[in-house]
């Protein structure tokens, strides 16, 4: 396993620091377990049974960033809120130190070349596209596309099939909201191909009509970008059943569904963008 799939020992201390003062030992305990680290020491401190269990995780687990993302999505989502006293309006002492702690895992994971994207995906450096496209999808409350990006991220490195599945959904929720937003009629059963075909001609995206060398190249690029969507989530993702022969020709590592999301990701941002 490669140092930069392996939490980050920076990342580790600041937990052990932060993760005992928002859990019982109880509750530490279930949490980890439940993401999939070791079980630790009942003898040891809360801050050293973090350490034990993480570092643990780093030499036992196939994915221990995958690990990490859980524990990650139950502190981060975390809303302290409710200590604010009765009609209190500003943030409590309380608020404030959590929100503090969530900037320094932040501060951590970055300089580490990680990112935290909510429901529990840990994204490495590079990934622009997805950061932009979640912080639209939260600037409009896009809880259709937002789930389909969870799932294509979460499922890369255990299962890059399903994860290219995914990716071809992201891309069709971020055109149906598209469509959505300019009264543009669209049915159920449209699939990928005619959604597109929609979208881009409302956007005027048919590189054949402009004059523009350079640009005709870029929306060329953005038609093959879903062309291959299309055809990857139909033919080789884990939307259909396949037969023995077409699983051993039909393969995709996580690097393929990286680039799948990573593309698709980059196109959707850009419809919603327009929205």
């Amino acid at each position: 396993m490669a140092d930069e799939d392996k939490i980050p020992t920076s990342l580790i201390g600041l937990l052990s620091r932060i993760i005992p003062e928002y859990y019982t030992r109880a509750s530490q305990d279930a949490l980890f377990l439940y993401a999939g680290t070791p079980a630790s020491d009942p003898e040891l401190s809360k801050a050293k049974a973090v350490v034990a269990c993480l570092r643990a995780t780093n030499t036992h687990s196939s994915f221990p960033i995958n690990v990490l993302g859980v524990i990650l999505d139950d502190f981060m989502e975390k809303d302290a809120k409710d200590t604010r006293s009765w009609g209190q309006t500003t943030p409590s002492e309380q608020e404030i130190a959590l929100e503090k702690c969530k900037a320094d895992i932040r501060e951590t994971l970055g300089r580490e070349g990680f990112s935290y994207v909510k429901g529990g995906a840990i994204v490495k450096a590079g990934t622009s596209s997805t950061l932009s496209l979640f912080e639209n999808v939260k600037k409009h409350g896009l809880s259709t596309v937002e789930i389909e990006i969870t799932r294509a991220l979460a499922q890369i490195e255990e299962d890059p099939h399903a994860a290219a599945h995914y990716a071809g959904n992201v891309l069709e929720a971020a055109i149906k909201v598209y469509l959505d937003h300019k009264n543009i009629l669209f049915t159920d059963k449209d699939t990928l191909s005619p959604l597109w075909k929609l979208a881009s001609d409302a956007m005027g995206l048919n590189s054949e009509d402009w004059d523009d060398k350079d640009l005709k190249l870029i929306g060329s690029g953005l038609n093959n970008i879903v062309t291959g969507i299309m055809y990857i989530r139909n033919r080789k993702s884990a939307a259909h059943g396949r037969s023995s022969g077409q699983a051993k020709i039909y393969v995709i590592k996580p690097r393929h569904a990286r680039l799948a999301i990573h593309s698709a990701h980059t196109v959707a941002a850009y419809l919603i963008e327009l929205t």
